[in-house]
């Protein structure tokens, strides 16, 4: 019970040191905690200004999840930057009595020095140690891939899902065999383009310096560097499995009954209720934002009503000037509305681009979904080793770092100073 109260009683007054010298008699442990504890009379020590210091540490451990993490973490060095600041400056203030009678350099830099250690490098350098154990986890899911690549991985292809590569869909070869939707979007996603990313990356790694693997682990890589890594087997077997979930819910999604509807999971469900909701005004708008990927479904559709309008887009464009109608907003929104010139077009396809809609905006938050499991595991590891190695950090640095190496350092070098000044005299 005595650790327990020991360790929040930490918590409670964490940043604070007022050094002393080293007493020739050996402290206890208990006296060794009761010296890092903050000056109840210091209002640094209270709350709410209090909470800053551990602003930082929150970021860290929270910027592993998808989307805002990266944000969080930036944003929350400045409450943490504002307080280690101002805890420095009153250090100084202070000085050597604690009684603000005179300042001290030599506190400043104690004071700057831990502060750097104990709440800034070595509690990072925990929170992504944690992260990386945590993702370990993932492994034995069946992937054998670290939360971290599988994370990379679902990005990778709820990027290519918002870039309309799902569109694919079944078409008869000029030979007369039939080539599969399913094959047509895996071999689009595992493309030469991203074989060439991950051996770019792997082959990066391998010269990576030792400040570049430094700054890659307290920061973040906009490369795939945990595929990367991984068995390349592994990856694609990943890939593989994920695309064609994604492509047979896609599938059941945009031609959905009553019947079928009723088969899906509570969790499908509730997203395509949720993506019916204000539908009309959704459609219009993607009509409006991505006519392409309006197109795209056109051509890829195996409704045998579509093959009318498929007729009409091939008739003005094929290969290599279909590929570059596909790019052009403008042109492509210009092909969408002559094709919805009719009344019975424009009912037809606004119809159609319905199903397409309410079929992302299903699958979307599904797939975010998995990224944001992911990324919660990942903080919560951090979390944890941060709760389990602040206080062993905060012992390390005060009494080894502090008070065994800047303390006598910092007073040699006042020493010098002073017997320089009487030789001057």
């Amino acid at each position: 019970m005595t650790n327990i109260n020991t360790f929040f009683t930490h918590f409670a007054n964490k940043r604070y040191q007022t050094f002393q010298q080293v007493d020739t008699k050996p402290k206890t442990e208990k006296e060794e905690v009761k010296e890092l504890l903050q000056n109840p009379e210091d209002p640094l020590a209270k709350y709410p200004i209090r909470a800053m210091g551990y602003a930082n540490e929150v970021g860290a451990a929270l910027s592993t999840m998808p989307g805002w993490g990266k944000t969080a973490e930036v944003a929350l060095w400045i409450p943490a930057l504002l307080y280690l600041g101002a805890d420095i400056y009153d250090k100084y203030s202070r000085g050597k009595e604690g009684n603000y009678s005179q300042t001290s350099v030599n506190k400043a830099v104690e004071q700057a020095t831990f502060q750097a250690l104990a709440s800034v490098i070595l509690p990072t350098a925990a929170v992504k140690m944690g992260q990386n154990i945590a993702g370990f986890a993932t492994k034995y899911d069946g992937s054998n891939l670290t939360a971290s690549a599988q994370e990379e991985l679902y990005g990778k292809i709820l990027s290519d899902f918002d870039k309309g590569k799902f569109a694919k869909g079944d078409y008869i070869k000029a030979d007369g065999t039939l080539r599969k939707g399913i094959d047509r979007v895996t071999d689009r996603i595992l493309n030469e383009d991203f074989d060439k990313l991950l051996e770019g990356t792997k082959q990066d790694l391998k010269t990576e310096g030792v400040w570049a693997k430094v700054k890659r682990f307290f920061t973040h890589s906009n490369r795939p560097v945990s595929s990367a890594t991984s068995n390349r087997a592994d990856v694609d077997n990943f890939l593989k499995n994920k695309i064609n979930e994604v492509y047979n819910l896609q599938t059941k999604l945009e031609s959905v009954t009553d019947e079928t509807l009723s088969a899906l999971d509570s969790k499908t469900r509730k997203y395509y209720n949720k993506a019916l909701k204000n539908i009309d005004t959704k459609v219009q708008q993607l009509i409006t934002d991505n006519p392409a990927l309006i197109l795209k479904k056109l051509l890829n559709s195996p409704d045998e009503k579509i093959k009318g309008y498929q007729s009409q887009i091939l008739e003005k464009y094929q290969g290599d000037s279909l590929k570059l109608l596909l790019k052009d907003k403008n042109r492509a929104a210009e092909l969408l509305s002559g094709l919805m010139a009719k009344p019975q077009d424009k009912e037809y396809i606004t119809n159609f681009v319905k199903k397409v809609k309410i079929a992302r905006d299903t699958l979307r938050p599904i797939l975010k979904g998995k990224e944001m499991k992911l990324g919660w595991l990942k903080t919560a590891g951090g979390f944890i080793a941060l709760g389990c190695l602040a206080i062993p950090i905060d012992h390390f640095v005060h009494k080894y770092i502090i008070q065994k190496a800047v303390a006598p350092a910092l007073e040699n070098v006042e020493k010098f100073n002073q017997s320089f000044k009487k030789k001057e005299k």
